[in-house]
């Protein structure tokens, strides 16, 4: 019995004196949230200071703010310590933040050129994170993302490009009327994949498009983190929320489409036609309408069909989805050399592409009713073609696993985010007719002529 309490001490001592000894190896590292050029806000082990180096060619950068667009703590205290593999890990941390600023001493601001360090505890942004440029009283946002802080690492914005920075003033908010255009990094690659179409040169051209839509995630995250600190209903932070998920959750799939309409090499064989080349469409010969199905064209399907003096340019609605597959088939009939039916939701969002979100169209009430088709020419799909947005909902061949269809685009009565290209959550019965639903038309060459 003595031997059994004799070993028990001697565990016992022995536990106590690791435990110790892990404590003792134990050291902390501090981060301010506010940072200069003459003091870098760090306080800890030099050799396991870490952050963000920036090496600016423009003069009058007065600030830099740093925010990881996922909440992770770039600011604060964390406790530091020697895993069982003798390998250094980041512990508890305490008095956090998610954003850092950084500012010059000098009125004159950042010497272009020159290297400079932002402190910030170790983190993992692979998800993104935002690097806000202030100059001249502007600001331009630039979005990092597949990066992580290692301790004892600096990480730098190395696909930052001045001349596609844009400044605007602070707490402006983001106006996106057209889609984003490519930047030199993506046309570089394009360009190249289009001489010379290797394996090796779509793979590197696909994984930049990934970096370009995670790009995109990161700031509508961030768009997300400033409404969860500003926004007065928490309904609206709730539908960013449901945005940021979908695009989270459906990347693979968004990457691929645009990727297709990207590499398709086709060219429109008449540009002046109601024809749209689908980009990226499985079968090679498809073409799009260029505008829904006006209520003149199907008049001219149904002779007994009828609608209001005037709207001969309106989109036709209150038809369902077999009697816009019977006009798809008409015109079939009187063509020899081509197929006409209805766009499946994927070739719906090829002919659309992504909608930028303050897009002129016909939305949210902003008309009390449908208009012409062409009343909001301006904006158009990636194809080309207009009214993808907003006015009526148009019919696709998808179906939910209740069978019910998949209709895209919104309405003149639904809300601008509801118009969204990537919503695909409302349907209807393909065998009714509603007031705010119309059709588009897709058209591809016979088997015999292709």
């Amino acid at each position: 019995m003595k031997k059994i309490f004799l070993a028990m001490a001697v565990a016992i001592v022995t536990v106590t004196a690791v435990s110790a000894q892990k404590d003792d190896s134990d050291s902390k590292i501090t981060v301010s949230i506010h940072q200069t050029d003459q003091e870098d806000g760090y306080e800890g082990s030099a050799e396991q200071r870490c952050g963000i180096r920036f090496n600016l060619p423009m003069a009058g950068v007065v600030k830099i703010e740093v925010e990881s667009v996922d909440c992770l703590p770039l600011a604060g205290t964390a406790i530091t310590r020697q895993d069982a593999f003798g390998k250094t890990v980041v512990g508890d941390m305490a008095h956090t933040s998610t954003i850092i600023t950084y500012i010059s001493s000098e009125k004159s601001g950042f010497t272009p050129g020159k290297d400079y360090y932002i402190s910030t505890l170790p983190c993992n942004l692979y998800g993104g994170y935002r690097f806000s440029i202030y100059k001249d009283g502007l600001v331009a946002h630039y979005f990092g993302v597949h990066q992580k802080v290692e301790l004892g690492e600096f990480i730098s914005p190395d696909d930052l490009v001045e001349s596609e920075l844009e400044f605007d003033k602070p707490g402006a908010p983001l106006v996106e009327k057209g889609r984003p255009k490519m930047d030199s990094k993506t046309h570089k690659l394009f360009v190249l994949y289009r001489k010379n179409p290797t394996e090796a040169n779509r793979q590197a051209l696909l994984d930049q498009m990934g970096v370009r839509y995670d790009k995109v995630v990161a700031r509508k995250k961030n768009k997300l983190r400033e409404l969860e600190r500003e926004a007065r209903t928490y309904s609206i932070v709730e539908h960013m929320q449901g945005i940021v998920d979908e695009m989270v959750e459906n990347r693979e799939t968004r990457i691929r489409q645009q990727f297709l309409r990207f590499i398709d090499p086709r060219r429109d064989d008449n540009p002046k036609d109601a024809w749209m080349v689908l980009r990226g469409a499985s079968d090679a010969t498809a073409y799009i309408g260029y505008a829904p199905v006006t209520n003149a064209e199907y008049a001219a399907f149904k002779p007994g069909f009828t609608y209001k003096s005037g709207q001969d340019n309106y989109p036709v609605v209150n038809i369902s989805l077999q009697d816009a597959q019977a006009y798809c088939q008409w015109l079939t009939a009187q063509d020899s050399k081509h197929i006409y039916r209805l766009p499946s939701e994927e070739e719906w969002i090829l002919g659309a592409g992504h909608m930028p979100k303050d897009v002129a169209m016909n939305a949210n009430h902003v008309e009390s009713g449908l208009t012409a088709v062409d009343a909001y020419k301006q904006s158009t799909g990636a194809c080309g073609g207009i009214d993808f947005w907003g006015n009526c909902w148009e019919w696709t061949t998808t179906t939910d696993a209740d069978g019910q269809y998949l209709v895209k685009g919104g309405s003149w009565d639904a809300k601008r985010d509801d118009c969204r290209s990537e919503k695909s959550d409302d349907v209807r019965s393909g065998d009714k007719g509603y007031a705010n639903v119309g059709f588009r038309v897709v058209r591809t060459d016979t088997p015999q002529s292709k």
